[in-house]
Protein backbone atom coordinates (compact mmCIF):
# COMPACT_ATOMS: atom_id res chain seq x y z
CA UNK A 1 0.00 0.00 0.00
CA UNK A 2 1.38 3.43 -1.01
CA UNK A 3 2.13 5.73 1.96
CA UNK A 4 -0.20 8.74 2.42
CA UNK A 5 2.69 11.29 2.22
CA UNK A 6 3.97 9.81 -1.02
CA UNK A 7 0.50 9.87 -2.54
CA UNK A 8 0.08 13.59 -1.63
CA UNK A 9 3.43 14.42 -3.25
CA UNK A 10 2.44 12.62 -6.44
CA UNK A 11 -0.88 14.51 -6.60
CA UNK A 12 0.87 17.84 -5.99
CA UNK A 13 3.34 17.24 -8.80
CA UNK A 14 0.47 16.24 -11.10
CA UNK A 15 -1.52 19.40 -10.40
CA UNK A 16 1.60 21.62 -10.81
CA UNK A 17 2.29 19.96 -14.15
CA UNK A 18 -1.26 20.64 -15.26
CA UNK A 19 -0.90 24.33 -14.26
CA UNK A 20 2.39 24.69 -16.10
CA UNK A 21 0.92 23.00 -19.19
CA UNK A 22 -2.11 25.27 -19.14
CA UNK A 23 0.16 28.31 -18.74
CA UNK A 24 2.30 27.25 -21.68
CA UNK A 25 -0.77 26.64 -23.83
CA UNK A 26 -2.17 30.03 -22.79
CA UNK A 27 1.09 31.85 -23.54
CA UNK A 28 1.42 30.16 -26.90
CA UNK A 29 -2.20 31.03 -27.67
CA UNK A 30 -1.73 34.65 -26.63
CA UNK A 31 1.51 34.88 -28.59
CA UNK A 32 -0.20 33.37 -31.60
CA UNK A 33 -3.04 35.86 -31.23
CA UNK A 34 -0.56 38.75 -31.04
CA UNK A 35 1.26 37.44 -34.07
CA UNK A 36 -1.79 37.44 -36.30
CA UNK A 37 -1.33 41.15 -37.05
CA UNK A 38 1.12 42.29 -39.70
CA UNK A 39 1.45 45.71 -38.10
CA UNK A 40 3.83 47.23 -35.60
CA UNK A 41 2.59 46.65 -32.08
CA UNK A 42 0.84 49.49 -30.31
CA UNK A 43 3.03 51.49 -27.92
CA UNK A 44 6.12 51.42 -30.11
CA UNK A 45 7.66 54.85 -30.70
CA UNK A 46 10.64 55.92 -32.78
CA UNK A 47 12.01 58.97 -31.01
CA UNK A 48 8.87 61.06 -30.45
CA UNK A 49 7.04 59.46 -33.42
CA UNK A 50 4.22 57.00 -32.63
CA UNK A 51 4.35 54.15 -35.16
CA UNK A 52 2.13 51.66 -33.30
CA UNK A 53 -0.52 50.02 -35.45
CA UNK A 54 1.24 50.92 -38.72
CA UNK A 55 2.64 48.63 -41.36
CA UNK A 56 6.35 48.80 -42.01
CA UNK A 57 5.77 50.81 -45.17
CA UNK A 58 3.41 53.25 -43.45
CA UNK A 59 5.82 53.65 -40.53
CA UNK A 60 8.67 54.43 -42.92
CA UNK A 61 6.56 57.08 -44.65
CA UNK A 62 5.53 58.63 -41.35
CA UNK A 63 9.08 58.72 -39.98
CA UNK A 64 10.29 60.38 -43.20
CA UNK A 65 7.44 62.91 -43.22
CA UNK A 66 7.84 63.86 -39.56
CA UNK A 67 11.62 64.21 -39.97
CA UNK A 68 11.17 66.52 -42.97
CA UNK A 69 8.60 68.56 -41.07
CA UNK A 70 10.80 68.82 -37.98
CA UNK A 71 13.81 69.92 -40.01
CA UNK A 72 12.17 72.58 -42.18
CA UNK A 73 13.59 75.04 -39.69
CA UNK A 74 17.04 74.52 -38.11
CA UNK A 75 16.75 71.37 -36.01
CA UNK A 76 19.51 72.35 -33.54
CA UNK A 77 19.70 75.65 -31.69
CA UNK A 78 22.26 76.47 -29.02
CA UNK A 79 21.58 79.23 -26.54
CA UNK A 80 23.57 81.23 -24.03
CA UNK A 81 22.13 84.15 -22.12
CA UNK A 82 20.22 86.18 -24.76
CA UNK A 83 22.02 84.75 -27.78
CA UNK A 84 21.17 81.82 -30.05
CA UNK A 85 23.02 79.94 -32.81
CA UNK A 86 21.34 77.43 -35.14
CA UNK A 87 22.55 74.59 -37.35
CA UNK A 88 20.61 73.46 -40.42
CA UNK A 89 20.40 69.94 -41.84
CA UNK A 90 22.99 70.89 -44.43
CA UNK A 91 25.38 72.35 -41.84
CA UNK A 92 26.01 68.95 -40.28
CA UNK A 93 24.73 66.62 -43.05
CA UNK A 94 21.86 65.46 -40.82
CA UNK A 95 19.81 62.51 -42.04
CA UNK A 96 18.16 59.25 -41.02
CA UNK A 97 17.42 55.78 -42.40
CA UNK A 98 13.62 55.64 -42.12
CA UNK A 99 13.42 52.14 -43.58
CA UNK A 100 15.81 50.69 -41.01
CA UNK A 101 13.97 52.40 -38.15
CA UNK A 102 10.62 51.07 -39.38
CA UNK A 103 12.03 47.55 -39.58
CA UNK A 104 13.46 47.94 -36.06
CA UNK A 105 10.02 48.99 -34.81
CA UNK A 106 8.36 46.01 -36.53
CA UNK A 107 10.87 43.63 -34.94
CA UNK A 108 9.64 44.51 -31.44
CA UNK A 109 7.93 41.37 -30.07
CA UNK A 110 9.01 39.28 -33.00
CA UNK A 111 12.53 38.20 -32.10
CA UNK A 112 13.86 35.87 -29.45
CA UNK A 113 12.12 32.93 -27.81
CA UNK A 114 8.37 32.80 -27.22
CA UNK A 115 8.59 33.99 -23.62
CA UNK A 116 10.75 36.99 -24.59
CA UNK A 117 8.46 37.91 -27.50
CA UNK A 118 5.40 37.77 -25.26
CA UNK A 119 7.08 39.89 -22.61
CA UNK A 120 8.19 42.50 -25.15
CA UNK A 121 4.70 42.69 -26.72
CA UNK A 122 3.04 43.03 -23.35
CA UNK A 123 5.38 45.80 -22.21
CA UNK A 124 5.06 47.66 -25.52
CA UNK A 125 1.26 47.65 -25.39
CA UNK A 126 0.95 48.47 -21.72
CA UNK A 127 4.00 50.61 -21.00
CA UNK A 128 5.34 51.62 -24.40
CA UNK A 129 8.55 50.74 -26.20
CA UNK A 130 11.03 53.47 -27.14
CA UNK A 131 13.44 53.20 -30.09
CA UNK A 132 16.11 55.94 -30.29
CA UNK A 133 15.83 58.19 -33.33
CA UNK A 134 19.18 57.10 -34.72
CA UNK A 135 20.31 59.96 -36.93
CA UNK A 136 23.32 60.18 -39.19
CA UNK A 137 25.45 63.32 -39.19
CA UNK A 138 28.98 64.50 -39.85
CA UNK A 139 30.60 64.43 -36.41
CA UNK A 140 33.43 66.74 -37.52
CA UNK A 141 30.96 69.33 -38.81
CA UNK A 142 28.98 69.15 -35.56
CA UNK A 143 32.14 69.74 -33.53
CA UNK A 144 33.10 72.60 -35.87
CA UNK A 145 29.66 74.18 -35.38
CA UNK A 146 29.93 74.05 -31.58
CA UNK A 147 33.53 75.29 -31.75
CA UNK A 148 32.48 78.32 -33.81
CA UNK A 149 29.79 79.10 -31.25
CA UNK A 150 32.33 78.71 -28.45
CA UNK A 151 34.57 81.35 -30.04
CA UNK A 152 31.78 83.89 -29.64
CA UNK A 153 31.40 83.05 -25.95
CA UNK A 154 34.87 82.10 -24.71
CA UNK A 155 36.68 84.81 -22.82
CA UNK A 156 39.99 84.68 -21.00
CA UNK A 157 39.93 85.74 -17.36
CA UNK A 158 41.67 88.95 -16.32
CA UNK A 159 43.28 89.12 -12.93
CA UNK A 160 42.87 92.15 -10.72
CA UNK A 161 45.79 94.53 -11.10
CA UNK A 162 47.34 97.45 -9.27
CA UNK A 163 47.66 100.86 -10.84
CA UNK A 164 50.17 103.10 -9.15
CA UNK A 165 50.24 106.89 -9.38
CA UNK A 166 51.39 109.86 -7.38
CA UNK A 167 48.02 109.86 -5.65
CA UNK A 168 48.57 106.32 -4.41
CA UNK A 169 47.56 102.84 -5.46
CA UNK A 170 44.25 101.83 -7.01
CA UNK A 171 42.91 98.35 -7.70
CA UNK A 172 41.52 97.42 -11.10
CA UNK A 173 38.97 94.63 -10.40
CA UNK A 174 39.23 91.19 -11.95
CA UNK A 175 37.08 89.91 -14.82
CA UNK A 176 35.90 86.30 -14.88
CA UNK A 177 36.58 84.19 -17.94
CA UNK A 178 34.20 81.83 -19.70
CA UNK A 179 34.81 78.60 -21.58
CA UNK A 180 32.30 76.42 -23.46
CA UNK A 181 32.68 72.73 -22.64
CA UNK A 182 32.74 71.60 -26.28
CA UNK A 183 32.94 67.85 -25.61
CA UNK A 184 30.06 67.97 -23.11
CA UNK A 185 27.91 70.09 -25.44
CA UNK A 186 28.45 67.79 -28.44
CA UNK A 187 27.57 64.74 -26.34
CA UNK A 188 24.39 66.44 -25.10
CA UNK A 189 23.35 67.33 -28.66
CA UNK A 190 23.83 63.70 -29.75
CA UNK A 191 21.77 62.49 -26.78
CA UNK A 192 18.84 64.85 -27.38
CA UNK A 193 18.75 64.08 -31.13
CA UNK A 194 17.81 60.50 -30.22
CA UNK A 195 14.54 61.70 -28.69
CA UNK A 196 13.28 64.77 -30.48
CA UNK A 197 13.76 67.42 -33.17
CA UNK A 198 13.96 70.40 -33.23
CA UNK A 199 15.33 71.49 -29.86
CA UNK A 200 17.06 74.35 -28.08
CA UNK A 201 20.02 73.42 -25.89
CA UNK A 202 21.39 75.83 -23.26
CA UNK A 203 25.16 75.56 -23.59
CA UNK A 204 27.36 74.27 -20.81
CA UNK A 205 29.69 77.20 -20.05
CA UNK A 206 32.29 77.08 -17.29
CA UNK A 207 33.23 80.22 -15.41
CA UNK A 208 36.96 80.69 -14.94
CA UNK A 209 37.93 82.55 -11.80
CA UNK A 210 41.03 84.75 -12.27
CA UNK A 211 44.17 83.86 -10.36
CA UNK A 212 44.23 87.26 -8.65
CA UNK A 213 41.07 88.86 -7.30
CA UNK A 214 40.60 92.32 -5.90
CA UNK A 215 40.35 90.92 -2.38
CA UNK A 216 43.87 89.51 -2.75
CA UNK A 217 45.20 93.05 -3.19
CA UNK A 218 43.40 94.54 -0.21
CA UNK A 219 45.88 96.13 2.15
CA UNK A 220 48.51 96.79 -0.52
CA UNK A 221 48.97 100.54 -0.51
CA UNK A 222 52.35 101.37 -2.02
CA UNK A 223 55.74 100.47 -3.45
CA UNK A 224 57.98 98.90 -0.82
CA UNK A 225 60.96 98.46 -3.17
CA UNK A 226 62.04 99.09 -6.75
CA UNK A 227 65.16 98.30 -8.74
CA UNK A 228 66.17 99.04 -12.34
CA UNK A 229 68.87 97.87 -14.73
CA UNK A 230 69.84 98.92 -18.25
CA UNK A 231 70.20 96.87 -21.43
CA UNK A 232 71.22 97.48 -25.03
CA UNK A 233 68.01 97.90 -27.08
CA UNK A 234 69.99 97.46 -30.31
CA UNK A 235 70.65 93.83 -29.39
CA UNK A 236 67.24 92.76 -30.66
CA UNK A 237 67.39 89.06 -29.73
CA UNK A 238 68.53 89.74 -26.20
CA UNK A 239 66.02 92.59 -25.82
CA UNK A 240 63.16 90.29 -26.85
CA UNK A 241 64.25 87.68 -24.30
CA UNK A 242 64.37 90.33 -21.57
CA UNK A 243 60.90 91.57 -22.56
CA UNK A 244 59.37 88.06 -22.58
CA UNK A 245 60.77 87.13 -19.17
CA UNK A 246 59.76 90.52 -17.78
CA UNK A 247 56.18 90.01 -18.96
CA UNK A 248 56.07 86.58 -17.28
CA UNK A 249 56.79 88.00 -13.82
CA UNK A 250 54.68 91.13 -14.24
CA UNK A 251 51.46 91.13 -12.24
CA UNK A 252 52.45 88.25 -9.95
CA UNK A 253 51.09 88.06 -6.43
CA UNK A 254 53.04 86.30 -3.68
CA UNK A 255 50.87 85.60 -0.69
CA UNK A 256 52.04 86.08 2.85
CA UNK A 257 54.19 83.08 3.75
CA UNK A 258 54.26 81.93 0.12
CA UNK A 259 57.27 81.41 -2.12
CA UNK A 260 58.10 82.78 -5.56
CA UNK A 261 59.92 80.64 -8.15
CA UNK A 262 61.35 82.42 -11.20
CA UNK A 263 61.45 79.27 -13.35
CA UNK A 264 57.83 78.43 -12.48
CA UNK A 265 56.54 81.74 -13.81
CA UNK A 266 58.92 82.22 -16.75
CA UNK A 267 58.94 78.60 -17.93
CA UNK A 268 61.36 77.04 -20.43
CA UNK A 269 63.30 79.48 -22.58
CA UNK A 270 62.54 77.83 -25.93
CA UNK A 271 61.93 79.02 -29.49
CA UNK A 272 58.30 77.85 -29.37
CA UNK A 273 57.65 80.44 -26.65
CA UNK A 274 59.26 83.25 -28.61
CA UNK A 275 62.76 83.20 -27.14
CA UNK A 276 65.75 84.00 -29.34
CA UNK A 277 69.41 83.02 -29.39
CA UNK A 278 71.61 85.52 -27.56
CA UNK A 279 74.93 85.40 -25.64
CA UNK A 280 74.94 83.50 -22.32
CA UNK A 281 77.70 82.23 -20.05
CA UNK A 282 78.27 78.50 -20.52
CA UNK A 283 81.15 76.99 -18.54
CA UNK A 284 82.67 80.43 -18.19
CA UNK A 285 82.47 81.23 -21.91
CA UNK A 286 80.12 83.74 -23.48
CA UNK A 287 78.34 81.67 -26.11
CA UNK A 288 75.09 82.01 -28.09
CA UNK A 289 72.15 80.06 -26.66
CA UNK A 290 68.38 80.24 -26.30
CA UNK A 291 67.10 82.81 -23.82
CA UNK A 292 70.24 84.89 -23.42
CA UNK A 293 69.36 87.94 -21.30
CA UNK A 294 66.76 86.29 -19.07
CA UNK A 295 69.22 86.41 -16.16
CA UNK A 296 69.00 90.21 -16.21
CA UNK A 297 65.34 89.89 -15.21
CA UNK A 298 66.09 87.42 -12.40
CA UNK A 299 68.98 89.60 -11.16
CA UNK A 300 66.85 92.77 -11.21
CA UNK A 301 64.10 90.97 -9.30
CA UNK A 302 66.68 89.61 -6.85
CA UNK A 303 67.72 93.12 -5.91
CA UNK A 304 64.11 94.30 -5.61
CA UNK A 305 63.39 91.34 -3.30
CA UNK A 306 66.43 92.18 -1.17
CA UNK A 307 65.29 95.77 -0.78
CA UNK A 308 61.76 94.58 0.08
CA UNK A 309 63.24 92.50 2.93
CA UNK A 310 62.12 89.18 1.43
CA UNK A 311 63.84 85.94 2.53
CA UNK A 312 66.04 84.58 -0.28
CA UNK A 313 65.64 80.79 -0.58
CA UNK A 314 67.70 80.07 -3.72
CA UNK A 315 70.17 82.23 -5.60
CA UNK A 316 73.29 81.42 -7.63
CA UNK A 317 75.89 83.82 -9.00
CA UNK A 318 77.11 83.77 -12.59
CA UNK A 319 80.43 82.25 -13.52
CA UNK A 320 81.44 85.72 -14.67
CA UNK A 321 80.01 88.91 -13.11
CA UNK A 322 77.52 90.60 -15.48
CA UNK A 323 77.78 94.31 -16.05
CA UNK A 324 74.15 95.27 -15.38
CA UNK A 325 74.28 94.90 -11.55
CA UNK A 326 77.01 95.60 -9.00
CA UNK A 327 79.48 92.86 -8.15
CA UNK A 328 77.85 90.13 -6.04
CA UNK A 329 74.27 91.22 -6.73
CA UNK A 330 73.43 88.96 -9.68
CA UNK A 331 71.20 85.86 -9.78
CA UNK A 332 71.61 83.43 -12.65
CA UNK A 333 68.94 80.94 -13.72
CA UNK A 334 68.85 77.93 -16.04
CA UNK A 335 66.00 75.72 -17.22
CA UNK A 336 65.40 72.84 -14.80
CA UNK A 337 68.77 73.49 -13.12
CA UNK A 338 69.16 76.83 -11.39
CA UNK A 339 66.24 78.79 -10.00
CA UNK A 340 65.78 82.06 -8.16
CA UNK A 341 63.37 81.72 -5.25
CA UNK A 342 62.32 83.96 -2.39
CA UNK A 343 59.71 83.78 0.37
CA UNK A 344 57.28 86.51 1.34
CA UNK A 345 57.96 86.80 5.05
CA UNK A 346 55.76 89.87 5.51
CA UNK A 347 52.30 89.69 7.07
CA UNK A 348 50.62 90.89 3.84
CA UNK A 349 50.48 89.80 0.22
CA UNK A 350 52.92 91.46 -2.16
CA UNK A 351 52.49 92.28 -5.85
CA UNK A 352 55.30 92.31 -8.43
CA UNK A 353 55.44 94.55 -11.49
CA UNK A 354 58.13 94.25 -14.16
CA UNK A 355 58.15 96.79 -16.97
CA UNK A 356 60.34 97.93 -19.86
CA UNK A 357 60.85 101.67 -20.23
CA UNK A 358 63.21 102.57 -23.06
CA UNK A 359 66.44 100.75 -22.31
CA UNK A 360 65.54 100.18 -18.66
CA UNK A 361 64.03 97.18 -16.91
CA UNK A 362 62.19 98.28 -13.78
CA UNK A 363 60.99 95.77 -11.19
CA UNK A 364 58.83 97.01 -8.32
CA UNK A 365 57.30 95.23 -5.35
CA UNK A 366 54.07 96.58 -3.88
CA UNK A 367 52.97 95.80 -0.36
CA UNK A 368 51.69 97.21 2.90
CA UNK A 369 53.63 100.32 3.84
CA UNK A 370 54.68 100.53 7.46
CA UNK A 371 54.95 103.71 9.48
CA UNK A 372 58.73 103.80 9.93
CA UNK A 373 60.37 101.19 7.68
CA UNK A 374 64.13 100.72 7.89
CA UNK A 375 66.31 101.82 5.01
CA UNK A 376 67.80 98.73 3.35
CA UNK A 377 71.07 98.66 1.45
CA UNK A 378 72.99 95.84 -0.19
CA UNK A 379 76.64 96.24 0.76
CA UNK A 380 79.64 94.50 -0.83
CA UNK A 381 82.71 93.97 1.38
CA UNK A 382 86.06 92.20 1.29
CA UNK A 383 86.42 92.71 -2.42
CA UNK A 384 89.44 91.07 -3.95
CA UNK A 385 90.73 91.24 -7.48
CA UNK A 386 92.25 87.98 -8.72
CA UNK A 387 94.80 88.58 -11.43
CA UNK A 388 94.90 86.05 -14.24
CA UNK A 389 97.96 83.91 -14.86
CA UNK A 390 99.76 83.98 -18.18
CA UNK A 391 100.17 80.63 -19.85
CA UNK A 392 102.86 80.45 -22.53
CA UNK A 393 102.52 77.83 -25.24
CA UNK A 394 105.45 77.08 -27.52
CA UNK A 395 104.42 76.94 -31.16
CA UNK A 396 106.89 75.25 -33.54
CA UNK A 397 104.85 76.49 -36.50
CA UNK A 398 105.36 80.15 -35.48
CA UNK A 399 108.58 82.01 -36.25
CA UNK A 400 111.06 82.28 -33.41
CA UNK A 401 110.37 85.21 -31.09
CA UNK A 402 106.92 85.97 -32.49
CA UNK A 403 104.02 86.10 -29.97
CA UNK A 404 100.27 85.77 -30.55
CA UNK A 405 97.76 86.28 -27.75
CA UNK A 406 95.31 83.39 -28.00
CA UNK A 407 93.14 84.32 -24.99
CA UNK A 408 93.17 87.84 -23.57
CA UNK A 409 92.34 86.64 -20.06
CA UNK A 410 90.10 88.30 -17.49
CA UNK A 411 90.46 89.33 -13.89
CA UNK A 412 88.58 87.38 -11.25
CA UNK A 413 86.87 88.66 -8.13
CA UNK A 414 85.90 87.64 -4.64
CA UNK A 415 83.23 89.52 -2.74
CA UNK A 416 80.97 89.14 0.30
CA UNK A 417 77.53 90.76 0.26
CA UNK A 418 75.33 91.80 3.17
CA UNK A 419 71.85 93.21 3.58
CA UNK A 420 72.16 96.11 5.99
CA UNK A 421 69.24 97.87 7.68
CA UNK A 422 69.38 101.43 8.97
CA UNK A 423 67.01 103.38 11.22
CA UNK A 424 67.51 107.12 11.47
CA UNK A 425 70.89 106.64 9.82
CA UNK A 426 72.04 104.05 12.38
CA UNK A 427 72.80 100.45 11.44
CA UNK A 428 70.41 98.09 13.26
CA UNK A 429 71.00 94.79 11.44
CA UNK A 430 73.53 93.21 9.09
CA UNK A 431 72.58 89.99 7.31
CA UNK A 432 75.16 87.95 5.43
CA UNK A 433 73.90 87.07 1.95
CA UNK A 434 76.66 85.32 0.01
CA UNK A 435 80.36 84.89 -0.63
CA UNK A 436 80.82 84.95 -4.39
CA UNK A 437 83.92 83.77 -6.17
CA UNK A 438 84.44 84.66 -9.83
CA UNK A 439 87.64 82.87 -10.93
CA UNK A 440 89.99 84.65 -13.31
CA UNK A 441 90.46 83.49 -16.86
CA UNK A 442 94.10 82.85 -17.68
CA UNK A 443 95.82 84.77 -20.46
CA UNK A 444 97.17 82.40 -23.12
CA UNK A 445 100.07 83.40 -25.34
CA UNK A 446 101.61 81.39 -28.17
CA UNK A 447 105.37 81.94 -28.63
CA UNK A 448 107.09 80.91 -31.84
CA UNK A 449 110.01 78.45 -31.73
CA UNK A 450 110.46 77.90 -35.42
CA UNK A 451 114.07 78.65 -36.41
CA UNK A 452 114.39 80.10 -39.93
CA UNK A 453 116.68 78.17 -42.30
CA UNK A 454 120.32 79.35 -42.30
CA UNK A 455 121.29 81.27 -45.42
CA UNK A 456 124.58 80.30 -47.19
CA UNK A 457 126.88 82.76 -48.96
CA UNK A 458 128.95 82.13 -52.05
Amino acid sequence: MQPVASKRTTNLIFFLGVIVLISIISMVSINAAFSVTDEIYNGVRVGNIDVGGLTVSAAEDKITAVFQEQTQNPPITLSYQNQQWSASVQDIDLGLDAAALAQQAYAVGRTGNAFYQLQEKYLAINRGHFIPLTLSYDAKKLVAFVTDVARAIDKDPKSATLAGSRAGVSIVPEESGFRVDIAKSVAEIARIMETKLPFVLPLSVDEIIPAIQAKDLDGIDGVISSYSTEFDPWDQNRSQNVALASKSVNGVIVRSGGAFSFNTYVGPRLAQYGYKIAPVFINGKLLPDWGGGVCQVSSTLYNAALLADMAIEERTSHYRPPGYVPLGQDATVADNQLDFRFKNTSSHNIYITSEISGNQLVVSIYGKLSGNPPEIQVVATDKKVLEPNTIVKQDPQLDLGKEITEVEGQKGFQVNTYRVKYLSGREVNREFLAADDFPPEDRVVRVGTKVPPRQTTK
